[in-house]
């Protein structure tokens, strides 16, 4: 029993030795030594000591920036799961923080970067299109909104080509009814982002085929 008591004092010495020596740094010293690891591409050291400014000191200001640090740091390794996962968690926690809409915005780009092609999948497109048009909608002053916008009707062009992609699909495939739903709600959501005359052709073609 004597043995066991002894060891015991011997793991509660050593963890709070061992929490002592993690907390001889401040969190401005753990901060500025996270952002000089992640200046040199230390990717993971960084990450782990902006960590340690978040576990050591949860209630400190730099606790924040910690966490947007590290969702940056995934940002900018185009490891944009990740950096989605984090601007995601900095909202939930400082939902009235400046830095929301900053928060945002990196969430928009990280759909907007992981964009295909007209003739792919469109799910992150649309996930770009919503997200920027909340920003838009929410933070109209906020020094990303022009930014937004533009990147905003990037994202509804390569939707926009991907349903006149899809309705020239159903068209030459005699679909003509879908191949002139296509069209029209291209014309209907997006007239500002596509050519009038080529939609206007057709669906002209696509329609009048429907009725024939």
């Amino acid at each position: 029993m004597k043995q066991k008591a002894l060891v015991l004092i011997l793991i509660f010495v050593l963890t709070g030795c061992a929490h002592k020596i993690a907390q001889e740094k401040s969190p401005q010293d753990l901060f500025n030594e996270a952002k000089a690891l992640s200046s040199k591409g230390r990717m993971e050291k960084a990450i782990d000591t902006f960590m340690k400014v978040r576990t050591i000191y949860p209630a400190h200001e730099l606790a924040k920036k910690a966490l947007l640090a590290i969702a940056d740091i995934y940002f900018d390794h185009k490891e944009y799961e990740a950096a989605l996962e984090n601007y995601k968690e900095f909202m939930l926690l400082y939902p009235t923080d400046p830095d929301v809409c900053y928060s945002l915005y990196r969430m928009a780009m990280c759909h907007f970067k992981q964009m295909s092609t007209f003739d792919r999948d469109q799910t992150e497109t649309a996930k770009a299109i919503n997200t920027f048009k909340e920003l838009v909608v929410k933070y109209p002053n906020s020094p990303y909104a022009e930014d937004a916008s533009s990147r905003l009707k990037e994202a509804e062009l390569v939707m926009a080509k991907h349903y006149i992609y899809v309705g020239k699909f159903y068209l030459k495939k005699h679909y003509y009814k879908a191949a002139c739903n296509r069209f029209r709600e291209v014309q209907a959501r997006w007239p500002d982002v596509v050519k009038a005359e080529e939609i206007n052709e057709l669906i002209a073609k696509a329609c009048r085929e429907q009725r024939d």
